[in-house]
């Protein structure tokens, strides 16, 4: 596989560039004094590919690139052919600035003693999504610089993350970006990190201390665009009459030029990038950010198409276990078999959960809910071949327009974490999120029912990162244990995890319910009630489609929970009766499990 950046290696730094419209490129840096006459010269190995051992340059070195352009035709009266250039492929930079004179390229020594860690199988997933920069530093005693939260501060929340029982954490883009603050989806270079959150070693320790505590990693990364603001890709090695960029494609996103995918080197290029987040950084999967853009380029001189197969068809092979998602949306099931990823996220469960719990034909939405994965057009091969969030991700609960988006954490577009029957469909949905099939994700403090929406900065209406003040207050308290509870609930049945799922019981009053079972003998009954009808004195028949003993092994609506002592069914193991149902209590705005004793 080619390397693309700067190695330690000896006495100097192997260094490989992609370049194919140079006709000659060097380094200088602080081991020739930026000295021009003293530059170490690299070598064209074909296909557009220059390589060299520089001596001297070695790790924590700064360097830049000397990039020979073409002077046919004729350069302009005094134009210099030579540009000083960052390294797209630097593994750190000083910031996301194009300007040489105070931004230099660094060269990072990419060795660490890791510590052993297994990527968990795909069925076992259960992804807490977060943002570096926004995780910590309000309300938690911890300072932030420039109001930007970094990595080494997220290490003190893993054990925050662990205690909820997830097992992998999903972290939005980490590389350098324009400014301080943003949410990650503007990148300035690909390989280097924002150096808001940290340098290299920062990130090796993280992703070392979430292995350590059980947590995988999983990479948020975003190669369907290329920003317009400070992006290294721009006239990194133009002919002299300012055409040419290699780098830049012919289809522009809503967001920006999408790179050359047709091009090998650029593919080389973001392959490269891919094995630094898996091997480098020992990420546990990856996360491509608006695969539909990529799959947009076709027609367009790029093929975006055979872009994402080749990646992930050589990520399979060289990196093995690793979780390869594809954010299509809409979502369509030729992602996973046309261009292979292994899952996709989906986010038709959030607008049928939304829906439901408005009073929108709740067992109709919870039932699309529930199907989502499967059906004509959506033929996934595995529970774990979808990515589902039915209380949002950044994307549903962010905010960049002063709220004016309409987009909300979960628990605030029913009334908000002071209203009780908020709280209560905040719980509800979490707790089915853990019972259907997919992989289960949930957004930084949606655990704790957090105020209004999220933003990485301050806007007309405060301040919107995720507040540590609340967190631990009784009514954030009561949605922290659900989630804990419903998340051991899963990793207590397999059936849950893998198994399959049949609808067995439709109430137009506003309660249906499945089971789940897989081969190993686990079965769960799981009963949602979306409406204000509650029934009590065991009373309620709920149609099993099976026979036996049941144990109640969840109830949204506990006391422990915000809910109240009795509303379930415990101590109570009731039998499916000859009618074929089993007669238990079903509080309102709730989801109830038992398990086949």
């Amino acid at each position: 596989m080619t390397q693309f950046g700067a190695f330690p290696q000896g006495g100097g730094s192997l260094v490989g560039v992609w370049a194919p419209n140079a006709t000659a490129l060097a380094v200088i840096g602080d081991f020739c004094a930026w000295n021009t006459a003293a530059a170490a010269p690299l070598m064209p190995m074909g296909g557009g590919l220059w390589e060299g051992l520089v001596a001297g340059l070695m790790a924590n070195g700064r360097y830049e690139l000397l990039v020979t352009r073409d002077t046919t035709p004729a350069s302009p009266p005094g134009d210099d052919p030579v540009n000083h250039r960052l390294d797209v492929a630097a593994r750190d930079t000083d910031d996301s600035s194009l300007d040489n004179k105070t931004n230099k390229s660094w060269v990072v020594d990419t060795i660490q003693n890791w510590r052993p860690f297994s990527t968990p199988g795909f069925d076992d997933l259960i992804i807490y999504q977060c943002h570096v920069g926004t995780f910590a530093c309000r309300g938690d005693g911890l300072v932030a610089q420039d109001g930007v939260a970094s990595f080494a501060q997220l290490m003190t929340k893993i054990g925050y993350i662990r205690e909820l029982g997830f097992n992998a954490i999903e972290l939005l883009p980490i590389q350098e970006f324009r400014a301080n603050r943003s949410w990650g989806y503007n990148p300035s270079f690909f390989f280097a990190l924002d150096s808001a959150y940290g340098d290299p070693a920062s990130l090796r320790a993280l992703v070392d201390a979430c292995h350590a505590s059980g947590l995988a990693v999983i990479f948020d990364v975003v190669y369907n665009h290329i920003s317009d603001d400070d992006s290294s890709f721009y006239h990194f090695d133009e002919e002299s009459d300012g055409t040419g960029d290699s780098y830049l494609g012919t289809f522009r996103t809503p967001w920006g030029w999408a790179p050359a995918f047709w091009r090998q080197g650029i593919r080389d290029f973001f392959l490269a990038n891919m094995a630094m987040y898996l091997v480098e950084y020992r990420g546990d999967g990856l996360r491509f950010d608006a695969t539909r853009m990529i799959e947009a380029a076709r027609g367009w001189g790029n093929d975006g198409w055979e872009f994402m197969q080749y990646l992930t068809w050589e990520a399979k092979s060289l990196f093995p276990g690793k979780y390869l998602i594809a954010e299509h949306i809409p979502d369509h099931d030729s992602i996973v078999s046309g261009a292979g990823f292994h899952a996709t996220w989906t986010d038709g469960p959030f607008d049928w959960m939304v829906a439901a719990l408005q009073g929108n034909d709740p067992v109709g939405n919870i039932e699309r809910l529930l199907g989502s994965s499967f059906g004509p057009g959506r033929n996934y091969p595995f529970s774990w071949s979808v990515i589902k969030y039915p209380m949002g991700s950044h994307d549903k609960i962010g905010d960049m327009n002063n709220g004016a988006n309409g987009n909300r954490y979960f628990a605030q577009r029913f009334g908000g974490r002071d209203n009780w029957y908020a709280r209560a469909k905040a719980r509800m949905a979490w707790a089915l999120t853990a019972g259907i099939c997919g992989t289960p994700l949930l957004f930084m403090g949606s655990e704790c029912h957090m105020d209004g929406y999220w933003h990485d900065e301050n806007d007309a209406n405060g301040d919107h990162r995720f507040d540590w003040s609340i967190a631990g207050d009784w009514m954030g308290m009561g949605m922290r244990y659900l989630v804990q509870a419903a998340n051991q609930t899963r990793w207590n049945h397999g059936a849950l995890r893998n198994g399959l799922l049949e609808v067995t019981h439709r109430d137009p009053n506003g309660v249906i319910a499945f089971k789940r079972w897989n081969d190993s003998g686990d079965l769960v009954l799981v009963v949602v009630n979306a409406s204000d009808g509650n029934y009590t004195g065991m009373s309620y028949g709920v149609a099993t489609g099976q026979a036996g003993q049941w144990q109640q092994i969840l109830c949204s609506q506990d006391a422990w929970f915000g809910g109240w002592d009795g509303a379930g069914n415990a101590y109570y193991e009731p039998w499916t009766q000859a009618d074929g149902r089993v007669y238990v209590n079903v509080p309102k705005w709730s989801v109830t499990m038992f398990r086949l004793v």
